[in-house]
């Protein structure tokens, strides 16, 4: 893929379009002293670094002890966090790329989803194989998940370190489960096995629909469950318009068209799917091992965690998301700066954030670890929630979306279309077709 530099005109198209699904061993041995091999060349004195992030009262406090300790291993360098403070919305790209049009970025920051193949396409990020293989221990690349890796590659180059990373399983209602005399979603569950879950929970009174039995499947680890695609493998074709992925959409469809089991837009309006969960009005519904951040305050019943289903053809791929960790292009600090993102991508880095939370480390090591692996939660049925997600990584069953230079226009397409799909408007034939060719029209500009 042809990179271009990145410009004015550039940025504009990038803020015009919010990328879909807005919607975490060893420790690194210091740099070298002045005069030694490994470490950056010595400065006269402190070298600053900042580090943005989206940045909330919460993380905030999550990485205040990460670069306490970081300051305390390099006394050269400064390390300075500086959250955007918008959180993760759209407002945290507008504000990082008016700092990148403007000269005037930070020397580390995490990128949102749906922004990084644009990013790295356009020159943003500073290639790091030789400070990976500079800095061999502060990277300890092997204690990685393999997943976690590939996504932040780009056209063959290392353009990120992953601070953390979530693949999505389903949370369910133990108590919803029990009354209907359903078994517990497992690793054999399939599409099928959902529905017949999904319709004996499913309440209605009066003609309205008081529970419902299972939330929206996210499409794209839909599609990838069924052995469908989004775009070939060079990334020039889109593929939404296959038999695997038309099936995988209709399945999706029929929840709430057909069966009536997933609640539909004018319901979602009115009750959002967390909140549903949380209030005991839903089965189950598919999200990350941070959303335990929210569902801890559960009173009223037990829930647990579970892999997302296979598709009825005994296959399951789940979507991972990427804390993509770069270094800008333009740094005049390159050395100090990569020491800095391997440090909060660092199995420490990642402990001193990560343990105060709920969100899912990169590190293999740090699972095994009793903050991780023996988290006890009051309401939750059994220790799933603490080995569901790394074991979707560890049989190889997560993939992160692979990154395109024009992901935010393709997620935007999709989301957009996606409506007709939940309303009905259109049965879901329709719906990947129409994604296919305005996708396919993008891919051609």
């Amino acid at each position: 893929m042809q990179r271009q530099p990145f410009s004015r005109r550039h940025f504009l198209q990038l803020s015009a379009v919010t990328a879909a699904g807005l919607m975490a061993a060893c420790a690194p041995v210091p740099a070298a002293q002045p005069g030694g091999e490994a470490g950056p060349s010595a400065p006269q004195e402190k070298v600053a670094v900042t580090f943005m992030v989206p940045g909330s009262a919460q993380e905030d406090a999550d990485f205040a002890p990460v670069f306490e300790e970081f300051n305390k291993r390099y006394p050269e360098i400064d390390g300075q966090y500086t959250p955007a403070g918008t959180g993760y919305t759209p407002q945290y790209d507008d504000k990082l790329l008016t700092m990148l049009a403007g000269g005037t970025a930070p020397d580390v920051f995490k990128t949102q989803f749906g922004k990084f193949g644009a990013f790295a396409a356009s020159d943003v990020y500073l290639p790091m194989d030789d400070l990976a293989a500079k800095y061999v221990e502060e990277t300890a690349f092997d204690d990685f998940f393999d997943a976690h890796v590939e996504a932040c590659y780009f056209d063959g180059k290392l353009l990120a370190l992953p601070n953390d990373g979530a693949p999505e399983g389903i949370w369910y209602n133990v108590d919803l489960y029990d009354d209907a005399g359903q078994p517990y979603p497992t690793w054999d569950t399939t599409w099928d096995n959902m529905l017949e879950a999904a319709t004996a929970i499913t309440k209605q009174e009066n003609n309205i629909t008081v529970q419902h039995g299972i939330g929206h499947p996210f499409w794209l680890e839909t599609v990838w469950s069924n052995g469908g695609e989004v775009l070939s493998e060079d990334g020039t074709k889109c593929l939404l318009d296959s038999p695997e992925a038309v099936e995988a959409l209709t399945w999706m469809q029929d929840l709430v068209i057909t069966h009536g089991v997933a609640p539909g837009p004018e319901a979602l309006s009115e009750l959002g799917m967390t909140d549903r969960f949380t209030s005991g009005r839903l089965g189950s519904f598919w999200a990350v091992r941070g959303s335990l951040g929210a569902l801890r305050t559960i009173e009223g019943f037990s829930f647990d965690a579970a892999p997302i289903p296979t598709s009825n053809k005994g296959t399951r791929l789940t979507r991972l998301l990427i804390g993509w960790t770069s270094v800008w292009n333009q740094t005049k600090h390159p050395d100090e700066a990569y020491l800095l993102a391997a440090w909060v991508a660092s199995p420490e880095g990642q402990r001193l954030r990560i343990s105060r939370g709920f969100a899912h480390p990169s590190r293999k090591s740090l699972v095994d670890q009793d903050w991780y692996a023996k988290y006890e939660c009051p309401m939750c049925n059994s220790f799933a929630v603490n080995t569901v997600f790394p074991e979707m990584l560890l049989r190889g069953e997560a993939r992160a979306w692979p990154s395109h230079a024009k992901e935010a226009e393709i997620f935007q397409t999709i989301n957009t279309n996606l409506d007709s799909l939940w309303d009905g408007s259109k049965p879901a034939e329709q719906v990947a077709v129409d994604m296919t060719t305005a996708i396919n029209g993008i891919l051609q500009e």
